[in-house]
């Protein structure tokens, strides 16, 4: 699983290299593991992650990361030309997506790549892919 979770990750990465962009936003962090593959490629990382315990994680593997909600982020509208949110809406009951995945808009950049997955209810499997969708231009 975690090669597979690598693979997307690269893909991720391919598509913000293709278009030039050189940073991104974790959402649901966690300890940072994700993060470093990011920084590991060139992309600068910054993370949030509700869990003080995560973001002290992150932090100790030299992330850049703050503690914070999904939906409400401590960042300026269109701060990041790109997000990584593939682990934040699985966590969060059904009715927190769509002000989750509004909040993400607002801090992407117009037109900015956005990784999620769309969990379906009940359904076992909903983190083995995800979906880019694009801010607003």
């Amino acid at each position: 699983m975690a090669a597979v979770r690598e693979d997307q990750l690269a893909g991720f990465v391919a598509l913000l290299k293709s278009e030039g962009r050189r940073s991104v936003l974790g959402l649901a962090c966690g300890a940072g593991a994700d993060g470093l593959l990011f920084v590991q490629a060139g992309i600068h990382f910054t993370g949030v992650d509700p869990s003080e315990e995560n973001i002290h994680a992150a932090r100790a593997r030299g992330l850049e990361a703050s503690v914070a909600a999904a939906g409400v982020l401590p960042f300026a509208d269109s701060a990041f030309p790109s997000v990584w949110a593939v682990d934040a809406l699985a966590a969060l009951p059904p009715g927190e997506w769509d002000d989750v995945v509004r909040e993400l808009g607002r801090v992407a950049s117009p037109g900015a790549p956005i990784a999620v997955v769309l969990p379906e209810p009940g359904h076992p499997d909903h983190g083995q892919g995800f979906t880019v969708l694009r801010s607003p231009a």
